[in-house]
């Protein structure tokens, strides 16, 4: 079958039980999660179990993991996290002051703490980090108190002001063990260092995977209005040899920087010139350029893949103090891994989803948070137990503000997410209208928590009885 993909690659495949505990960045991606999505290259075996950078506890004071091994936790096996330079790992854009790092944990573990620290500014980029590259103290730490964390958790972090190129060094220490979890994370914060150059501001990265010839590759340039479609660029992959997933990138680069004198394409040296290189390259425009963000889709040719996932009714209600839901339906045949993140046009992440989907018309939800009016891009992306790339995609959406007089203010919850807490009182978002809705006093509250997708009658807004137990705020 004929899919059209975006360039975020996969999940993990399957691997044994004891794999699946742990933890790693999600966002901003760190090295480990990278390489599981195949973004970064030649990460065997941490592409499978980028959860399972685990040792001692001794960052920064203690011996473990060894300088020149911070990268990889001084894991066994787990080297190539280790290597460096100014081009080895794709960089994500950053900017200093308020942003948000996203652990996933595979499952959870009694938490002490989680700490970020950051490079220095004068770092020496082609060496190997050690503890002397980085400030001793944690410009971000959030305690836990030996409790066990959420699956997925959210820490808003001060970074410090910064340019170029830097690491940060995301430190996550168990409590009931002697261990840590160690997350390199590889950013950009623009103005090179003190180099002058004009093209200052990293908005994302081409990267590679292998295709086979008359395979499609689209690149998307996103500015504050959505998409430039003047500046799409394609390129139908000529034989063999250029599917290699080391030269379309390089060949395509060279297309980009031929045909636009106000993006450049490629891997930037130390004084700040920008040229294609063989692999994954980053996407620089001028300081001033309306150009926010950059996606990769791809349109292959037949693959023996028999799951088939189609997307479709996606909306989003109007956003109110800062957030926002976004709807949709997964039509899925076979058995799938589901994923689904809403970005802004600076591509920062502003909701995400994955739930394992098999054989059903699922509907989602993604609860938006710090959103504010303006385009928007749904990226989705599925595999199969084989780690198949099944389906992937990109929707735009034009977020707006509320003009309802009230109808989507504060609420608790995205309906029906944690539904057994419900209670008088409670305040959930309806994701179908976008509305938000208070559970009526006793004795009436205990239809609040009366749902299923077969049984809806007291479903806020929507159920024949919805009124019996909700209030419409």
């Amino acid at each position: 079958m004929n899919i059209s993909k975006i360039a975020l690659v996969v999940s993990a495949p399957i691997v044994s039980a004891s794999a699946w505990s742990h933890g790693y960045v999600e966002s901003p991606k760190s090295r480990a999660y990278l390489s599981q999505l195949q973004e970064d290259k030649d990460c065997d075996p941490v592409q499978y179990e980028p959860q399972s950078v685990e040792n001692l506890s001794g960052f920064p004071t203690g011996a473990i993991p060894l300088d020149g091994e911070l990268a990889s936790g001084s894991k066994p096996g787990f080297g190539p996290l280790d290597r460096q330079s100014a081009t080895d790992w794709v960089k994500n854009p950053i900017r200093d002051g308020k942003n948000t790092f996203t652990w996933f944990h595979k499952a959870v573990h009694a938490t002490t703490n989680w700490r970020y620290y950051i490079t220095k500014q004068d770092w020496d980029v082609n060496k190997p980090l050690t503890r002397d590259a980085f400030e001793s103290t944690p410009f971000c730490q959030y305690d836990n108190g030996g409790k066990d964390p959420a699956i997925r958790v959210n820490h808003e972090c001060e970074v410090p002001e910064r340019t170029g190129y830097q690491v940060i060094y995301a430190v996550w220490e168990i409590a009931n063990t002697a261990n840590s979890f160690y997350q390199a994370i590889d950013v950009d914060f623009g103005d090179d260092n003190g180099v002058v150059s004009k093209w200052s501001n990293n908005i994302g990265h081409l990267s590679s995977k292998n295709l086979k010839p008359d395979d499609k590759v689209i690149v998307h340039f996103y500015g504050e209005n959505g998409e430039d479609e003047a500046k799409r660029t394609e390129m139908t992959i000529a034989s063999a040899e250029q599917g290699d997933e080391n030269q379309w990138p390089f060949d395509l680069a060279n297309q980009i920087n031929s045909a636009f004198s106000d993006v450049r394409v490629g891997a930037k040296d130390a004084q700040g010139n920008v040229d294609p290189i063989h692999g994954s390259n980053s996407v620089y425009v001028k300081k001033g350029s309306s150009l926010r963000s950059v996606a990769v889709s791809y349109e292959e040719q037949d693959q023996d893949v028999k799951e088939e996932v189609t997307v479709s009714g996606v909306t989003a209600s109007k956003i109110a103090n800062g957030k926002a839901t976004v709807g949709f339906n997964a039509q899925v045949s076979g058995r799938v891994t589901f994923n689904a993140t809403v970005l802004d046009s600076y591509g920062s992440e502003k909701g995400y989803v994955k739930q394992m989907v098999e054989d059903t018309n699922q509907p989602f939800s993604i609860e938006l948070n710090k959103v504010q009016p303006g385009a928007h891009i749904l990226k989705f992306f599925a595999t199969n137990d084989s780690n198949m790339a099944v389906a992937e995609g990109t929707v735009d959406l034009q977020l707006e503000g509320s003009d309802s007089g009230g109808n989507t203010g504060d609420y608790q919850f995205v309906f029906p997410e944690n539904i057994a807490s419900y209670t008088a009182g409670t305040v959930v978002l309806q994701p179908k209208n976008g509305k938000v809705y208070e559970c009526k006093p006793f004795p009436y509250s205990g239809y609040c928590v009366q749902w299923s997708r077969s049984a809806n009658a007291f479903e806020p807004g929507v159920g024949s009885n919805w009124q019996d137990a909700w209030i419409l705020k």
